[in-house]
């Protein structure tokens, strides 16, 4: 019948809060992620952490792997797409690209909820594929390209020692990535922590003294 009311677990769309709005379901999809795990996390959870009903949840989200996917476009892609544009626009010397793309992916990394992300991927997508594979394409696969595109002309500009840039761009994030881990969660444990500015300094040195091409006689300061 066309006046049959609307389910209970469907108000409808007229009936949405403030609440209800997907940039605080995912932010409490976070929350309940991080603390949960994504195996065990459930709609539940999360719509009782964003204050609303499970049905209105279903408005945006039809599932945990769509909520995951539209957490990981919002708060990694989006970084990923600056660093391709970084690319595409940058003028000058590409040692100060390469400083620039650390810059941009440390306090991507380092970022306590985004840091939250990168530990769920690594402690739980082997067991969700889709998930594995749409993380790997969206964020490893496009920020790798950046990464590899800006060793190569670095090295074809003779300011970058001829290295291995597919390499190259698998560890310069795995440093940043694994060092960023180590003071978000074991920061507290460390009986000697370093501040975070002075382990990115520390992982900075190393990328820059991997790659970069010894000094001429002339350029010798």
């Amino acid at each position: 019948m066309s006046d049959t009311a609307p389910p209970k677990d469907h108000p409808p769309r007229w009936q949405r809060r403030p609440e209800a709005r997907p940039e605080e379901i995912l932010a409490a999809a976070l929350e309940v992620f991080g603390e949960q795990g994504f195996a065990r996390a459930k709609l539940d959870d999360i719509a009782k952490r964003a204050g609303i009903s499970k049905g209105t949840l279903y408005l945006y989200f039809d599932s945990k792997e769509s909520i995951f996917r539209e957490m990981v476009r919002a708060r990694m892609v989006t970084s990923v797409a600056a660093g391709e544009e970084m690319l595409r626009t940058h003028q000058g010397s590409y040692r100060d690209l390469l400083v620039r793309l650390a810059n941009k992916t440390w306090a991507v990394v380092n970022d306590p909820q985004r840091a939250k992300i990168i530990r769920l991927v690594h402690s739980e997508l082997a067991s969700f594929p889709e998930l594995a594979q749409f993380y790997f394409d969206e964020v490893i696969v496009r920020n790798r390209r950046v990464l590899e595109a800006a060793i190569t002309r670095g090295i074809e500009a003779g300011e970058f020692r001829p290295v291995d840039p597919q390499c190259v761009a698998r560890a310069f994030p795995i440093l940043l990535v694994h060092s960023a881990q180590f003071q978000c969660f074991f920061h507290s444990y460390d009986s000697a922590p370093l501040p975070d500015e002075r382990m990115f300094a520390g992982v900075l040195d190393l990328i820059l003294n991997g790659v970069l091409a010894p000094l001429g006689p002339a350029e010798t300061p």
